[in-house]
């Protein structure tokens, strides 16, 4: 759990691990500030496999911190949200995250459609991966419990791009307006957004 310490290595070296914990509504959070700490800390490129783009007001600004200091994002998504619970109400979470960010980020729509995309991988700087049950919305850093673990290794890092890869082998860039939903009306109420 976030609330134990773990030694620091006395150096950075490839070959770390650790596995993490979240209950939100008792370790104060700690998820949202370790994933902002983790965008934080990319200096060159950031890889994101996630069904789910709703992410906190704090992770977005680590978003914005990363992109403004050059820092290439690259997501493999999934718009369309049909054959999940709220579908509709999701798929309009995720077209407003595309539309806000096709501009800056690469983002690829995965469209396998015998899968429903549910994969959370995130990468950092060729090194550092992150391989969890955490989506990238409200629901994770405020109400779910979540676990996952984090690996710094290169090695490592080369066997899950093979993985992204893969999921971006079915996916299309996304390079065009994505078509407006009555839905986004209500994503303009921050309560709602906060409990997508």
């Amino acid at each position: 759990p976030f609330t134990s310490v773990s030694p620091r290595p006395r150096r950075e070296m490839d070959g770390q691990a650790r596995h993490f914990m979240s209950v939100p509504f008792v370790d104060g959070h700690a998820l949202e500030d370790y994933y902002v700490d983790m965008i934080d800390a990319a200096q060159e490129r950031i890889e994101i496999v996630n069904p789910y783009l709703n992410p906190t007001e704090p992770i977005a600004k680590a978003f914005d911190r990363a992109i403004a200091r050059g820092v290439e994002v690259e997501v493999v998504g999934r718009i369309d949200m049909s054959g999940d619970l709220g579908g509709e109400i999701l798929t309009a979470v995720n077209a407003a995250f595309v539309e806000k960010n096709r501009d800056r980020m690469q983002i690829s729509d995965y469209k396998a459609a015998e899968v429903l995309l549910h994969a959370k991988i995130l990468m950092i700087d060729q090194r550092f991966v992150s391989v969890s049950s955490v989506n990238l919305n409200n629901r994770s850093f405020f109400h779910d419990s979540e676990n996952g673990i984090v690996v710094l290794d290169r090695a490592f890092y080369g066997r899950m791009h093979k993985i992204f890869d893969y999921y971006k082998g079915d996916s299309v860039p996304v390079t065009k307006r994505v078509p407006w939903s009555a839905w986004k009306l209500l994503l303009l109420s921050p309560t709602l957004r906060k409990a997508l």
